[in-house]
C-alpha cells in the first residue's frame, strides 16, 4: 500500500475543496479505522497541525497501527540560538510524549531551510540520538518546488523528505531531485497530489483566480474522460506513477473521502504510464497554493 494518511484535516479547516470542515473526534477515528484495515500503516502530521496530535494520540493503540511521521515548526530566526536549541529539543520531545510513545518514525523539520542554519548541530544531534537508541527511525525535511536538494549541504542527514507532487508540478522529476534523493537512499513522501482539491474540482465551481489555467484544468479532466476514470483515479496515477515515491499523502474530512480514495488506488495502479500524458505547468501562481489569492 502506497498510501499515507495526511492529518492536516484532523486539527485545522484545510483546502480549497474543503467543505466539510474539521472532521469530529469521533469522525476522525472512524476514518484511522478505515485506513488500518485497508493496509495503510503511515499517518503524516505536524506540530503545526492544530489539535492534529491530540485527536490521533486519543486514537486506541495509535502507535501500535500505525507509523507516525511528524513535523517541527519553522524557525523564523536566520539562525538557532541556544534558546531556540533548546526550544527545538523541547518540541523533539513533546513529540514523544503527545502520542504517549518513545518511538516514532520520522521527525521532520517543516522549513527546509532551519536544517542548514548556523546553530542547527546540537538539534540534528538530539535528532541522531533517538535514532542511535532505536527511538526514531528518520529525520528529514519538507520541501517545496524551488528547493535545490543538491546544494544542501546536509543531505547526509536527511533520511526522509516530503515534497509536492502532482500532474501539474513535477519539479522534482525534472530537476534530477527525485534520482539523487534516491541514490542518497532518502525516501521520499509525495503530498498534495490533488493540490489542494483544485483537481477534482469540477470546471465550473473555480475561482476566478485560476481562469489563467483553465486550459491545463479541462485538459487534465479530458484526458481522465478519455481513460474512462475519475479525476481522483488520474490525480493517484500520476503521483503512484514515480518509483522513488515511497508513500503519497493523501487527506480526507470524511470515511466516504478515504473509501472514494481507496477505490481509485485500485483503479489508479492500472494504469499505464504510457497513456499519462505531460501535463507540468511552470508556474507557482498555480502549483504553490501559498500563492493562491482567493
Amino acid at each position: 500500500m502506497k498510501l499515507a494518511l495526511g492529518t492536516v484535516q484532523f486539527g485545522l479547516n484545510y483546502g480549497v475543496s474543503n467543505k466539510l470542515g474539521q472532521p469530529s473526534i469521533a469522525k476522525a477515528h472512524a476514518i484511522l479505522d478505515i485506513a488500518k484495515d485497508a493496509g495503510i500503516t503511515t499517518i503524516d502530521t505536524a506540530l503545526g497541525y492544530g489539535e492534529s496530535h491530540q485527536v490521533l494520540a486519543s486514537y486506541p493503540s495509535i502507535n501500535d497501527s500505525f507509523n507516525i511521521v511528524t513535523k517541527l515548526p519553522p524557525l523564523q530566526e536566520e539562525q538557532f540560538s541556544n534558546k531556540d536549541v533548546d526550544n527545538y529539543i523541547a518540541l523533539i520531545e513533546q513529540c514523544f510524549s503527545d502520542f504517549k510513545t518513545q518511538k516514532l518514525n520520522a521527525i521532520l523539520f517543516h522549513q527546509a531551510s532551519d536544517i542548514e542554519k548556523q546553530g542547527v548541530a546540537p538539534v540534528l544531534a538530539y535528532l541522531k540520538q533517538r535514532q542511535f537508541e532505536n527511538q526514531l527511525a528518520s529525520k528529514g525535511v519538507s520541501l517545496y518546488s524551488g528547493a535545490e536538494v543538491d546544494s544542501f549541504t546536509q543531505l547526509s542527514e536527511i533520511n526522509l523528505v516530503q515534497i509536492p507532487y502532482n500532474a501539474f508540478d513535477t519539479y522534482f522529476k525534472d530537476t534530477g531531485a527525485l534520482s539523487l534523493l534516491s541514490k542518497n537512499n532518502t525516501q521520499v513522501h509525495a503530498r498534495s497530489c490533488f493540490l489542494q482539491g483544485l483537481l477534482l474540482m469540477p470546471i465550473n465551481e473555480l475561482a476566478s483566480y485560476f481562469k489563467p489555467w483553465k486550459q491545463d484544468l479541462e485538459s487534465f479532466h479530458q484526458l481522465a474522460q478519455h481513460l474512462g476514470v475519475s479525476a481522483l483515479t488520474l490525480s493517484l496515477a500520476y503521483a503512484l506513477k514515480e518509483d522513488e515515491i515511497a508513500k503519497v499523502v493523501v487527506g480526507v474530512n470524511s470515511e466516504s473521502e478515504l473509501e472514494q480514495i481507496l477505490e481509485a488506488y485500485q483503479s489508479s495502479i492500472k494504469i499505464s504510464h504510457d497513456v499519462l500524458k505531460e501535463m507540468t505547468v511552470y508556474d507557482p501562481r498555480l502549483t504553490n497554493p501559498a500563492n493562491w489569492q482567493l
